[in-house]
């Protein structure tokens, strides 16, 4: 089983994070093919739609290497199916004290969604040290983090919400940030000329290197 420390260098290692909306089988799972042969270690499913946990687990059986994370975990039922179609972590928007006895009893490494301090501390006192901050852009992410930078010392975050490619720099600056997630990478939504996968991990690595990060 992967450990969460694990999930965080595989995410520091390649910083961007696809996460997929399900809505055809067959469709999503050729755009997880592109995005595994484009080199993503870490997709993020979310379980919004009754096709997630079966587009979950077959792509887990395409490809073994790569791991596969549910997401939007609310309730039991969620955390069940994502058991069931074998996700190597969970990631949730927020965090109650019902839904963390779920998903710690599960087993499986767990990112929480935050957004304020008390929620990041709330986190921390769970024993969080990589969570998800959410939605970032209409929060001014960037600036947020570089403060939290600052206060919650070990702690890493998943930035998503309104993400994309021309807003890397601003990201990777940030020390505290670990990876950066969204659609826009799909291989469904390429734009003919915009960089592949790895060349934006590229670019938010050498924003950080720049930052002295």
């Amino acid at each position: 089983m992967t450990t969460i420390a694990e999930l965080r260098a595989c995410l520091a290692e390649t910083p961007i994070l696809p996460v997929m909306a399900i809505k055809d089988l067959d469709e999503s799972l050729a755009d997880i093919d592109g995005l595994v042969a484009a080199g993503a270690p870490v997709i993020e499913i979310l379980f919004r739609t009754p096709e997630a946990p079966a587009a979950l687990k077959a792509a887990k059986a395409r490809h073994p290497h790569c791991l596969f994370g549910a997401g939007t975990m609310l309730l039991a039922n969620h955390v069940r199916l994502a058991l069931d179609a074998g996700a190597d972590f969970t990631v949730s928007p927020g965090l109650t004290p019902a839904l963390q006895a779920l998903v710690a009893a599960s087993g499986l490494p767990h990112i929480p969604g935050v957004q304020t301090a008390s929620e990041t501390m709330q986190a921390c006192e769970y024993g969080y040290t990589l969570m998800k901050y959410y939605p970032s852009e209409a929060s001014n992410g960037p600036a947020v983090l570089a403060d939290y930078a600052n206060i919650f010392e070990g702690v890493g975050f998943v930035t998503t919400g309104g993400i994309e490619t021309a807003l890397l720099p601003a990201y990777g600056a940030v020390r505290n940030i670990v990876a950066v997630g969204g659609s826009w990478m799909l291989p469904s939504r390429h734009t003919p000329g915009s960089p592949c996968l790895l060349r934006q991990a590229e670019i938010f690595k050498a924003a950080r290197a720049a930052a002295g990060g």
